[in-house]
């Protein structure tokens, strides 16, 4: 199940599918939903936090979904549909024009972690553990790992923890990128939330856009895009507003000095 919880401009999602929050084509597919419907008509909501219910945040995709999927005749075709599924998902996260923050307070392995690797900001918890293990039962991450990993993290961190099959703590997970933010496990959600106030703060026009020019980083579109959107945010009443606070501010300081 997908619990899913509007506090003033935050909407926090709670994956809540004992015992590990495992992803099956239900939580998938409610997820899917969920981003649609904020991608569609975000109704005064300017953040999502996406957390885990119990001790997980999520155990990854759902190992007897698998097991019974690889048993049939068409078995392969139908695991690889469930992961293009996946990055279909998870790709629509990454896009949202809403900024995401995942709060991890527990673990996140395999897909879990994928799901996560998809949202903007990562807040783990130092005593749980991060990462992805597929390789140790023949597989690799198929939910775009492989290429989140690598990009958020560097190559060789995304070879060590995929060829490795290896998990690493909260704190391990901080020192190599793979989060930014660590912090024991009972204070993650409220930290996150924390995070996610202060980004409902802002411009939301102005985040969407730095969000569209970061996914274009350093290709040849980036910088004319950096362009493009600056000139279009000039014309918006909230950044003129905004300016406009800021210099009246400015004039105040210096007419009381």
């Amino acid at each position: 199940m997908l619990h899913v919880q509007h506090e003033g401009a935050v909407l926090t999602a709670t994956l809540d599918t004992p015992p590990a929050n495992a992803l099956d084509r239900q939580e998938l597919t409610a997820l899917g939903d969920l981003i649609r419907r904020v991608d569609d008509d975000p109704g005064g909501i300017r953040a999502l936090v996406i957390r885990g219910g119990d001790r997980f945040f999520s155990g990854g995709v759902s190992i007897n979904m698998i097991s019974e999927s690889a048993s049939r005749s068409d078995g392969a075709d139908a695991v690889g549909d469930f992961g293009s599924e996946l990055q279909a998902v998870l790709n629509a996260l990454e896009k949202l024009s809403v900024p995401t923050v995942a709060a991890m307070r527990g673990s996140a392995v395999g897909g879990g972690l994928e799901l996560a690797l998809a949202c903007d900001l990562r807040v783990a918890g130092v005593q749980s553990s991060y990462g992805l293990p597929e390789s140790k039962l023949g597989l690799i991450p198929g939910g775009g790992g492989t290429q989140r990993l690598t990009e958020v993290a560097g190559r060789g961190t995304a070879l060590r923890l995929i060829l490795l099959g290896e998990l690493v703590s909260g704190a391990e997970a901080e020192r190599l990128g793979i989060v930014q933010w660590s912090c024991p496990n009972d204070a993650v959600d409220d930290f996150a939330v924390a995070l996610a106030t202060r980004i409902a703060d802002l411009s939301p026009t102005a985040l969407a856009a730095a969000k569209r020019c970061i996914a274009v980083a350093r290709s040849e579109h980036g910088f004319a895009l950096e362009v493009q959107e600056t000139r279009t945010l000039l014309t918006q009443n909230e950044t003129q507003d905004r300016l406009e606070r800021f210099l009246s501010g400015s004039r105040q300081d210096r007419d009381a000095q």
